[in-house]
Parts: C-alpha cells; sequence; structure tokens
C-alpha cells in the first residue's frame, strides 16, 4: 500500500491510510527534510561505493545450494561442512569430490557464481554530554542475527571495515547525530546513549539476474531502530520498493501497510525489535527485488546506506 503524498510520512500518516493505529514509530523522510544538506552529502558519497570489498557470504551461501540440489542423497554430509565454509574457516576445496562429479554444464554454471553485493561495517557510540552529542567510533563486532542455529543469518559474518573517510565526516556524524535526536523524541524513556552500526551495501543488478537487498523476505534486524535503507544511488533501475510490513501480534499474519521506491537522499526510520513490548505494534520490512531498467545500459546498482541503532546497550 502507497500512500500518494509527500514526504515526510510518519505514523500517523499510515494510520489514517490503512483504518487502524500503527504505534511503534516511523518516519519516511529525505536528508533535506532532517535540514542537512542533500546535494552535499549526496555528491560526497556518490563514488565511495565502488570502494567497497565484495560480499563472500552470497556466493558461499549459493553454492552450497547449488550442490544441495544437484547432491540431494548427500545431503547429510554437505551440510556437515556448511556452516564452517559459510564463515569463512573452510576453503572451497573441502567440497571438491562434488564439484569433479558435476557435468561440463553444470560447472558452468557453478563457476557463475559470483559476488552481487558489496559491503562495509562501521559502528559508533554516541553520548548526550552536557547537552552536547559526542561520537566516538567503536570496533565493529561481528554481524550476525538471532534466528536460530540452522538459519545462515545466524552464523557469524565479518565485514570489512569503513575507511575513515566514508564516515568520520561532519556530513555523517550530522546524520548520526539528527538518528539520536529522533530516538529521544519516541523511545518511551529518556536515552543518554547508544550504539549505531552502519551498514554500507552496494547491491549489483544485471539482465541475467535482479539485485536483491532482502532475499530472505521481510524480517527485523535485531535492533531497537533501525534506518532500512539511506538510498545513495540507484543507476539504471526499475523496482526496488521499500516495504513496512506490520505483524498481527495475534495471529502471526504480516501486511504491507506502506511502500515506496526511495530515490537518493530518502530514508526509512522506523521500530524493529522489541518494538512490540515498547509501543504495542510489531513492525517488519523488506525491500522487492531490482531489474535492470535499460539493457543498453549495462548493469544496474542500488547503493544504500542501513543503520541498526539500539539503545538497549
Amino acid at each position: 500500500m502507497s500512500i500518494h503524498t509527500t514526504l515526510p510520512i510518519t505514523e500517523e500518516e499510515i494510520s489514517k491510510s490503512i483504518g487502524h493505529p500503527i504505534k511503534s514509530p516511523i518516519l519516511v523522510s529525505s536528508l533535506k527534510h532532517l535540514g542537512l544538506n542533500q546535494e552535499d552529502f549526496l555528491q560526497n558519497y556518490t563514488s565511495f561505493f565502488e570502494e567497497l570489498a565484495w560480499d563472500p557470504y552470497d556466493v558461499r551461501r549459493m553454492q552450497v545450494e547449488f550442490l544441495l540440489a544437484r547432491f540431494l542423497k548427500d545431503k547429510k554430509t554437505l551440510l556437515k561442512f556448511y556452516k564452517s565454509y559459510y564463515t569463512g574457516e573452510f576453503e572451497l576445496e573441502v567440497y571438491k569430490p562434488w564439484i569433479e562429479k558435476l557435468s561440463k554444464e553444470e560447472f558452468k554454471q557453478f563457476k557463475a557464481i559470483q559476488p552481487w553485493r558489496r559491503r562495509s561495517i562501521a559502528s559508533f557510540l554516541l553520548k548526550n554530554a552536557s547537552s552536547e552529542i559526542k561520537i566516538k567510533r567503536a570496533k565493529a563486532q561481528q554481524f550476525e542475527q538471532d534466528l536460530g542455529e540452522n538459519d545462515v543469518r545466524s552464523w557469524p559474518r565479518v565485514f570489512m571495515e569503513a575507511p575513515s573517510k566514508h564516515v568520520e565526516n561532519p556530513l555523517f556524524f550530522s546524520f548520526l547525530k539528527e538518528l539520536f535526536l529522533k530516538v529521544n523524541v519516541v523511545h518511551p524513556i529518556p536515552v543518554t546513549e547508544v550504539k549505531i552500526t552502519a551498514h554500507f551495501m552496494s547491491v549489483k543488478a544485471t539482465k541475467e539476474a535482479p539485485g536483491d537487498n532482502s532475499p530472505e523476505g521481510a524480517h527485523e534486524d535485531g535492533a531497537d531502530y533501525i534506518v532500512s535503507a539511506l538510498v545513495i544511488n540507484r543507476k539504471n533501475l526499475a523496482g526496488g520498493e521499500s516495504q513496512i510490513i506490520e505483524q498481527n501480534m495475534t495471529t502471526g499474519n504480516k501486511d504491507t501497510i506502506f511502500s515506496h521506491i526511495l530515490q537518493p537522499g530518502e530514508f526509512i526510520f522506523q521500530a524493529d525489535s522489541r518494538d512490540e513490548d515498547y509501543f504495542g505494534t510489531d513492525l517488519w520490512h523488506h525491500v522487492t527485488p531490482f531489474y535492470v531498467a535499460d539493457d543498453q545500459q549495462g548493469e544496474g546498482w542500488r547503493d544504500i546506506i542501513g543503520l541498526d541503532i539500539d539503545v538497549s546497550l
């Protein structure tokens, strides 16, 4: 469901549109509406994403899924090595006995599994000290989500730390401070300190394969609040619709309550995990696959900054 109005949009407008109250905070807005210099921010960040390291975890997952589909009878043995290979403890060599059994065409398909997402990460502690917000960079922890032992998203992933020039500058710090102030407004109790982890992600779409930022579908990130995406670049793309989803706390059913294709400079801030305890509404989020808009222009790219905001330190 889209709300055809100008930004910013909050949970109040969404509540009116769907006919029942959304109690958890939502803000669909832009850097400009925050009072930041959106033009300078985008100009500064547009080229940074080409410097990010490729995400190896997507490739490892897809390789194992390919082998599982081909050698179903060996599922138990293949899965025995899965976590160690996925987390980088083992190399692809562990699957050599099965790779060697692939036909020429299957091997060609297997080799065609290549990285399609670049990533980096940076964490910061923000503290309100004497009416001044202090920002201190912290070492980023390995990334994992509490989704059960057999879910790959629960297995630890280590990403490249963002270079200082990407995150330690007045433009980025101004955005972090605005998020800190927003959390202070909406959180049920006063907040003096938060941890914000920024995820820089650049996802490729090709003629053969769409780009997908959320292959797992609708999900929560495990933080108190999130910016599901601040879009920096959309290059030769169609699709990529950001969705805010409400999970019914009685039935467990999920309904899309808002959708919007974010343009460069626009973002979605929303409550994430624990919001059903804080506010009484359980919000999730998703972004649909995106496609090359013009085959003649080659690849498509969607570059975003996602942020996890934790007050439960």
